[in-house]
């Protein structure tokens, strides 16, 4: 906040300009609020004409920081200079997140300088530009800034003129196909017609953020609604579209709606799968790290029986050295005893005395070498019995592989069938295609064989036309020269009448005139309307033969996505091998690590058991999971595939029927025509007529006057 407030106030004194004193009082007001740490939000200053005002709130990511900070300036007059200061302090500011800049009088000068300033403003998500009178030139930045702004969320434009000239509802177009950011954008009563409305809708095909779109009281019409309706075809992000007040005709606007109800049900679905994704995320995570927890019980209990182990190893080899040493004595006492036998047989004389005292001594060993068999009977018993039960441990692990083994064949097999499935529904998925490439190509076929008997029945009727015509200019001639003989008739009869017309000579002559005129006018008008209308037919024409081609292409890119759909199974079948490669992998690890466990080997063929068949539970869910949601895209493309034909049916018979009006329209013309031409040779017939009369008269009062001269 000090960072804004020093940037604005040198901003406002190198331009020579006093800082809005709301701004500076608003700014120490909320300072003294954060320092004093009162409530969330602050209502500030409210002039007569202006109301300014921030606002906090705490978000849950961050309960020790302000997050929403918002700057209102609604309803107050920005100058450009003021404008100017205020959008090089928001051009790196970090505390507002919110702009609210409605009925501010910016026009376009004033929008360009905002949307440079947001080109590097990372925080503010907001942005209200409402009754600021907003042209091309204003549009044209903000498509800029919306190319490069990558924080923005919502953008209000209500009550501009953005859609005056096609060129900024072009920018905001073209900036919407690269914004990945903007999720909700307000057009309403901004003057946009259809063309403008086929690109927003047009650029709209290729944005997967854009949930909400205020499109009120333009001038979309029948092309802007067929192109929205296009549009949602391919676009399944867009949740909310309100065209109201745009001249949409029913059968579009129920189609636009029955739309976006199935997008709203695929986000709900796609919320639902993502919950359950991560529902399962959850599980497995607790699965691996039950199977973690065992693991390392499995490992503690091991390293336990090792130093039993070891512990046991070392007292046999006590008992093995007390056994070595009771031998070693058990010699000393044979030699001994040897030594005495043979004193005994030397000295037998000097030893009788000594005799009890040796029978004594040899009692006494021989007690001492029976103890000491004794123990070591005892110990040879301890260590078969060590051996024993180590001998049935070990035949109770061979047990529990060959079972592991067992279930990893079972496994193995089910993996077989698996892929013969997927190879079965690839077969299927190939004979489909190439049903629909065939059925194409028949259409495609049919389509240009009907087009070009058209066009040769068209040229045989225009010369049909031609013949007619020019029998019609013979018998006209036929009649002109009949009349001319009539006309010569006439001239003999009228000589009498010559001074009544002489009289009324001009006054006809004049009327005439403006007749003709008139007329002549009136039929210059019909005749350019009916070249407009033609020319109209045509360009309707051309129109939908470029809509014939473009949902040929939009054909070739829906099979161009079947085609992509299957290379994304292929892939999956490829990732679930992995995962079969891997849970192999962990197999082979725990058989590896049985084998080391003597002892605790029961419990930990059951967790294996256990752990096995929750991982094939899991699998069995999401290959069910993925097997429903390839049977529904495909039941979904089979509807667009004859959604797609019933509208070319339909477009087909739309462009038969202007065939037939652009005849019929041909037929008038030529008919007006003819008619004109018979207007305009009578006449040329009464002018003559006329004329004649005139020279006639003339030469009458000349023959008079002369013979009044004579006599």
């Amino acid at each position: 906040m000090e960072n804004f407030k020093s940037k604005y106030t040198s901003k406002c004194a190198e331009l020579s300009i006093q800082p809005l004193t709301t701004v500076l009082d608003t700014l120490a007001r909320r300072k003294t609020q954060i320092d004093e740490g009162n409530s969330d939000t602050l209502p500030l200053i409210h002039g007569p004409n202006s109301e300014f005002e921030i606002t906090t709130t705490l978000s849950p990511k961050r309960q020790k920081s302000h997050l929403v900070e918002t700057l209102n300036l609604s309803g107050q007059s920005i100058p450009l200079k003021a404008g100017s200061a205020l959008a090089s302090a928001l051009s790196d500011d970090c505390f507002f997140t919110r702009l609210v800049l409605a009925d501010a009088f910016l026009g376009d000068d004033g929008c360009i300088l905002v949307a440079s300033a947001l080109k590097s403003n990372t925080t503010v998500t907001y942005l209200d530009l409402r009754g600021n009178s907003i042209r091309a030139d204003g549009a044209i930045a903000l498509g800029q800034m919306l190319k490069v702004n990558s924080t923005l969320k919502s953008l209000n434009l209500e009550w501009n003129c953005v859609g005056i000239w096609e060129a900024g509802v072009k920018s905001i177009a073209d900036a919407l196909t690269l914004n990945q950011s903007l999720e909700e954008l307000d057009l309403r009563n901004n003057k946009i017609g259809p063309q403008a409305s086929q690109h927003v809708a047009l650029s709209l095909k290729h944005n997967t953020r854009l949930r909400r779109l205020d499109y009120r009281w333009n001038n979309a019409g029948l092309i802007g609604g067929r192109a929205f309706l296009d549009l949602l075809k391919w676009n399944t992000t867009l949740t909310d579209l309100n065209l109201t007040g745009n001249e949409i005709p029913e059968d579009t606007h129920r189609g636009i709606v029955s739309a976006l109800e199935r997008n709203n049900d695929r986000y709900k679905h796609d919320l639902y799968t993502k919950a359950h994704t991560q529902g399962l995320t959850t599980t497995l995570q607790t699965l691996t790290q039950s199977h973690h927890d065992a693991l390392s019980q499995l490992t503690s209990k091991l390293v336990e029986t090792d130093q039993n182990a070891q512990s046991m190893s070392k007292k046999l080899s006590l008992a093995s050295a007390e056994i070595s040493e009771s031998q070693e004595a058990y010699a000393i006492l044979e030699a001994k005893l040897s030594r005495v036998m043979q004193e005994k047989t030397e000295f037998e004389n000097r030893v009788i005395q000594e005799r009890t005292q040796s029978q004594k001594q040899v009692t006494e060993l021989q007690q001492e070498l029976v103890t000491e068999r004794e123990k070591r009977m005892r110990a040879e018993d301890t260590y078969q019995t060590l051996s024993s039960g180590t001998t049935t441990r070990v035949l109770k692990l061979e047990s529990s592989l060959k079972q592991a083994e067992l279930d990893v064949e079972v496994l193995k097999r089910d993996k077989a069938i698996l892929l013969e499935d997927v190879a079965a529904a690839k077969e299927k998925e190939r004979s489909i295609a190439s049903l629909w490439e065939e059925k194409l190509q028949r259409y495609e076929a049919t389509s240009h064989g009907k087009l070009m008997k058209l066009q040769n029945l068209k040229e045989e009727e225009m010369a049909e036309r031609c013949k007619k015509h020019d029998e019609r200019c013979r018998q006209l001639e036929t009649e002109c020269s009949k009349a001319q003989e009539e006309v010569d008739l006439m001239r003999n009869k009228l000589n009498n009448e010559k001074r009544h017309w002489a009289e009324l000579l001009s006054q006809t002559e004049a009327r005439i005139h403006k007749e003709e005129e008139a007329r002549r006018n009136d039929i210059e008008l019909q005749y350019q309307n009916m070249h407009r209308q033609r020319d109209a037919l045509q360009t309707e024409l051309s129109s939908a033969q470029a809509m014939h081609a473009q949902i040929q292409k939009e054909h070739d890119a829906a099979i161009k996505r079947l085609h992509d759909q299957r290379m994304n199974q292929s892939q999956e079948l490829s990732d679930l091998q992995a995962r079969d490669a891997h849970h192999m992998a962990d197999i082979t690890q725990l058989r590896v690590r049985l084998e080391e466990a003597r002892k605790e080997a029961k419990e930990a063929h059951e967790q294996l058991i256990q752990f096995q068949s929750e991982l094939n539970r899991i699998r069995e869910a999401s290959e069910r999971e993925k097997k429903d949601v390839v049977e529904r895209e495909k039941r979904e493309r089979k509807q667009e595939h004859e959604t797609i034909l019933k509208q070319i049916s339909a477009r087909d018979s739309v462009i038969s029927r202007l065939k037939e009006e652009l005849r019929r329209r041909d037929d008038e013309m030529e008919a007006r025509d003819e008619e004109n031409i018979i207007r305009m040779k009578e006449l040329q017939l009464n002018i003559n007529t006329l004329l004649t009369q005139r020279t006639r008269k003339h030469n009458r009062t000349k023959s008079t006057d002369f013979e009044l001269s004579v006599t």
